[in-house]
């Protein structure tokens, strides 16, 4: 599973929730207790900055319910400090952008900021974990501020979602999952994306900028990535001479780098 695409990735999970039947899926899969009829087409990528001296935001899927109900997805696939403060600012924008001039604080629909991640944020072993405001006094008394968040972990061990949410974090962890609907409707959908060109074009050039421009990511990394985008065109059918091409001009690579690489 190494060098397939896989849906960790943000900009193929992007690809995959533009597609309005299956992000509704993700959502009712992981909030069940919620009847959602319908959502909006998802904004994918969304920025979201209130001025030019402003930290700006960039959601990786943003869309709304038939009742105004926000919710923001994301792949987090790091484990950096500073994740519930990440929350916290995704919320604060949410707010921001959804109170219009003049509107009344009491307008301000729920929303949910939903973070996917392939290892533990917490350490507890389990698949998902919800936080919602609440008084220190007593902790039945909630804020009701309708903000929600919610980390979901592909690494979970304990018994405490559906076997439909178990089986979409273990497809995000890539691991194998079988006789799932909805799983197997997202490898579809994947598959028809990489075999099609102007997308696998975009994945490319999206994978050189993170490369060149994450300072996480060190230069093991970035052959093992090079490597992983070379299996990738492979498996597209993509002729081997096109290969070649299109991965040295990508990546900017000298013959002596090409010689090693395809060797």
């Amino acid at each position: 599973m190494k060098n397939k695409i896989s849906i960790q990735d943000d900009f193929v999970f992007g690809s995959v929730m533009s597609n309005k039947r299956l992000c509704q899926r993700l959502i009712q899969l992981i909030l069940p207790e919620l009847k959602i009829e319908r959502i909006e087409f998802p904004t994918i990528q969304k920025v979201v900055q209130e001025s030019q001296f402003s930290h700006g935001v960039r959601f990786d899927v943003y869309t709304k319910d038939q009742n105004g109900v926000v919710y923001e997805i994301d792949m987090q696939i790091r484990h950096t400090r500073g994740l519930p403060q990440r929350v916290r600012y995704y919320q604060g924008r949410i707010d921001s952008e959804m109170l219009k001039h003049g509107q009344k604080y009491a307008s301000l629909r729920r929303s949910y900021v939903i973070f996917i991640c392939p290892f533990d944020p917490f350490d507890l072993g389990l698949h998902r974990y919800d936080f919602a405001n609440y008084c220190r006094q007593d902790k039945a008394l909630a804020l009701d501020d309708g903000r929600t968040a919610i980390f979901l972990n592909t690494k979970g061990i304990k018994n405490d979602v559906s076997k439909g949410l178990r089986n979409f974090l273990d497809y995000v962890d890539n691991r194998d999952v079988d006789n799932d609907k909805y799983v197997d409707e997202l490898k579809g959908y994947i598959q028809n994306l990489s075999k099609n060109t102007e997308w696998r074009n975009d994945y490319m050039d999206n994978r050189t900028h993170m490369m060149f421009h994450d300072e996480d990511v060190r230069e093991e990394g970035k052959r093992d990535a090079i490597r992983g985008t070379i299996e990738l065109l492979r498996q597209a059918g993509m002729a081997e001479a096109e290969v070649k091409s299109k991965v040295q001009q990508q990546f900017a690579l000298t013959d002596s780098q090409m010689r090693e690489l395809f060797e």
